[in-house]
């Protein structure tokens, strides 16, 4: 492995978020990046670990912070790191198995378009979703929000645009953030999930779109059959995740006692 990219935010001196690939991993140029985070129905997460399997991508790297979670798993007798980067064909994806903490959010987000920038990928795309108690019409399981850069270069994607008034939070907002800064090309797909549980289904909405988006050939059955298994799993991280923050919260409150 070789560190590839070293993101350095001059206004907080010491806070790094690395790119680490491997010695065989090159020329990334013109690939699309795909990522999501846990969001409104988990959707994101749940997108991108799916296709990461179906399609068989290769692991090729790792994304290590300052505040990397102190969390790791097993999948496939492999142990799975908090921020992992796979590759399928042109398509790199970014893994988040667990959530960048609140306080690195903005770090974590202009390095990964950074990085896109430094190593000229086509555009990317983020993975998010919009409360199901907002859908006006049955006909449509999605929106999209998308950076001018994107408008310019692929205009008029078959995605209705998110409704004005409505707001885009949390790691994704700061990705398609520092896109519209950087004059990046950059994709937001909102399906619409249930807010009060992770969300398989609403999911794979996304995972056709991204299908149409990438001529990947996907298939959601096992996402829509595995909808129990995936929702026990995704509430067993949010509750390690939450007596993190507890602990963490504790030993915050400890250090001023």
């Amino acid at each position: 492995m070789k560190e590839v990219y070293l993101m350095n935010d001059g206004s907080e001196v010491g806070r790094n978020v690395e790119f680490i690939l491997r010695d065989d991993i090159d020329d990334l140029r013109d690939c699309t990046l795909v990522t999501g985070f846990y969001g409104i129905g988990k959707c994101g997460f749940i997108t991108i670990n799916h296709m990461v399997q179906v399609l068989g991508a290769k692991r090729i790297g790792f994304i290590l912070s300052d505040y990397l979670p102190p969390f790791l798993s097993v999948k496939d007798e492999r142990l799975i790191l908090p921020f992992e980067i796979y590759k399928y064909e042109n398509i790199i994806f970014v893994s988040a198995f667990f959530e960048p903490y609140k306080n690195e959010h903005r770090l974590f987000a202009h390095g990964l378009i950074r990085w896109a920038i430094s190593r000229e990928l086509a555009r990317v795309v983020v993975i998010g979703g919009l409360d199901s108690r907002l859908r006006t019409n049955e006909d449509v399981f999605a929106k999209c929000v998308y950076s001018a850069a994107y408008n310019d270069l692929f205009p008029n994607p078959q995605i209705p645009m998110m409704d004005e008034g409505l707001f885009i939070t949390g790691p994704m907002a700061l990705v398609l953030m520092y896109a519209e800064i950087n004059n990046f090309p950059a994709l937001g797909i909102l399906p619409y999930a249930e807010r009060s549980r992770p969300d398989p289904i609403g999911a794979s909405h996304a995972v056709e779109i991204l299908n149409d988006l990438l001529g990947t050939e996907c298939g959601v059955q096992d996402l829509v059959r595995e909808a129990e298994n995936i929702e026990n799993e995704l509430q067993s991280i949010e509750g390690v995740l939450q007596e993190e923050a507890e602990d963490q919260d504790d030993r915050d409150k400890g250090m001023f006692m």
